[in-house]
């Protein structure tokens, strides 16, 4: 900083372009505080004006980091139902409130506000949540800014959800409905025993639906000893692109190799015997040979268990069940493993249901006895 003979204050800094050419910048006000504004006004423009297409810098707005962000995610390959999730939340909870900032004017009491408002409105939280602290570490990846303004957000707490799950004189009542459903006499195509079947497998195995419906007989040995079963995709739905199987699963620990319980085994050697051939090996395929919506496997549940009293019951909560029986009997890690999960936490606080019975502590607990 230095004072020119005019009398005004004059600012400046050498400024290196990508190439590594170095330009001294000048800046000059009335005061020295305006001077030093000025200037790094200028090195902030020069450095959104050097930037390509595909540069990120402090004059980059949000709209333009989530963009960036999501083709990221794309050539990463993210499974199909997570994307669709990130753009949802980008396009309804981020654009639409803070899309036009710049990068520069991104500080963590901001982004703060916008997930405090938007959980306000019902939104989820985590995602939102989620999706901004990928977008702003992708921006200090790129040396745009020093720190990721997410992380000291402040998380908001959700009133805890009862884990709900069935025991096993539930598992056969709710057998029994669909049993009594697909028997019944009724106008249209012949019942089958895909929901009995699909049902029985997730209770043999912990999958969720759309794993169920993308078995393949190619990954299914039902020679080893024990049987076995490889988690290998799962059912998408894409508007303009049909359904189809993805050939992931919703994460890299979803990739799995389970041993088969002998009434599982059962299930699938009397379907592969029983069911006509289809081009994809599909052990669930429709009648025309395709792959089944999960909309579809839901439509046919809802109409077993409408009006009711098992009407609460999905087909997440199956994999609770199994989660619980497993964690109960073996531990959490077993249950974590058997489910798919990436970390056990997740199993455990969203699958496993805590018996609200203590242990049997009576013979120490007597130790308190009154003296006589």
């Amino acid at each position: 900083m230095s004072k020119t003979a005019a009398g005004t204050y004059e600012a400046s800094a050498n400024y290196v372009y990508f190439s590594g050419r170095v330009a001294r910048l000048r800046a000059r006000a009335d005061s020295a505080q305006a001077a030093r504004t000025a200037l790094i006004r200028k090195l902030q423009e020069l450095n959104g004006a050097e930037a390509s297409d595909n540069e990120l810098t402090p004059l980059t707005t949000v709209a333009e980091l989530a963009a960036f962000w999501l083709r990221e995610k794309e050539a990463q390959q993210v499974a199909t139902n997570s994307l669709k999730a990130y753009r949802s939340t980008v396009n309804n909870q981020i654009v639409p409130v803070i899309g036009e900032r710049r990068l520069r004017d991104c500080r963590t009491s901001t982004l703060d506000r916008v997930v405090k408002d938007r959980a306000a409105l019902g939104f989820s939280p985590t995602m939102l949540r989620k999706v901004l602290h990928g977008m702003f570490a992708v921006a200090v990846r790129h040396d745009v800014i020093a720190s990721n303004p997410v992380r000291d957000v402040a998380r908001i707490s959700k009133p805890r959800r009862e884990i709900e799950y069935l025991d096993m004189d539930q598992i056969q009542d709710v057998r029994s409905l669909v049993a009594e459903s697909t028997s019944s006499k009724r106008p249209g195509p012949r019942p089958t025993t895909d929901l009995m079947d699909a049902v029985d497998l997730i209770l043999g195995t912990g999958c969720r639906i759309g794993e169920i419906g993308a078995l393949i007989y190619s990954e299914i040995d039902l020679g080893a000893t024990p049987p076995t079963l490889t988690v290998s995709g799962t059912i998408i739905t894409e508007t303009g692109e049909g359904t189809f199987r993805q050939p992931w699963t919703k994460s890299s620990a979803g990739y799995r190799t389970l041993l088969l319980p002998p009434f599982a085994v059962g299930i699938l050697l009397r379907r592969q015997v029983e069911n006509h051939a289809n081009p994809h090996g599909a052990v669930f395929p429709t009648r025309r040979g395709s792959w089944r919506q999960i909309s579809n496997w839901e439509r046919m549940w809802n109409q077993v268990v409408d009006d009711t009293a098992y009407d609460w019951v999905t087909f997440h909560t199956f994999r609770r069940s199994v989660a619980t029986l497993i964690d109960r009997e073996v531990g959490i890690d077993a249950a974590q493993a058997q489910l798919g999960h990436e970390d056990s936490d997740i199993t455990r606080d969203f699958y496993v249901h805590k018996a609200k019975v203590a242990p049997d502590l009576t013979v120490h607990l007597e130790k308190f006895r009154p003296v006589t």
